[in-house]
């Protein structure tokens, strides 16, 4: 049987229709395609900074070497650099410690210890020198 001029024209209709929604539906993918491009980043191209805020570590007590400040829990990540606290007098220690990790002024470490705000100063930067050679000679060793 051949179909009738109604059915022809019903069908030509329906494919003008069809062809518009593909020809739409193609129109709107570009867009959305070409939107993503302009709006989105690859994440190789991301500045490092960006990236390290998107990173989560894991941290662990064995990761850090903790020091009791004033009855504080200070922690040191660098295994190194605690080592080398570890080496100071209690005394000095607590100095250093109060001073770089409890953000504490010499005056109110003296006040805390009973101590004049130069004897903290002295024992600060005295610290500060033994750490150092320290560190230098945990360089050199290895």
């Amino acid at each position: 049987m051949k179909p009738s001029d109604f059915q022809k024209t019903i069908q030509c209709q329906f494919d003008c229709k069809f062809k518009r929604v593909v020809k739409g539906i193609i129109c709107n993918y570009r867009k959305e395609l070409k939107r993503r491009r302009n709006k989105e980043i690859s994440y190789c191209e991301l500045p490092e900074i960006v990236v390290e805020k998107l990173a989560v570590w894991d941290e662990y007590e064995s990761d850090y070497t903790a020091f009791d400040v004033c009855g504080i829990e200070v922690r040191v990540l660098d295994d190194d650099l605690a080592e080398a606290i570890k080496y100071l007098s209690e005394k000095d220690r607590e100095i250093l410690l109060m001073y770089f990790f409890l953000d504490m002024s010499d005056t109110e470490i003296g006040k805390k210890l009973k101590i004049n705000r130069s004897t903290s100063f002295r024992s600060r930067k005295h610290s500060l020198e033994e750490i150092k050679k320290k560190l230098k000679e945990n360089m050199n060793d290895e």
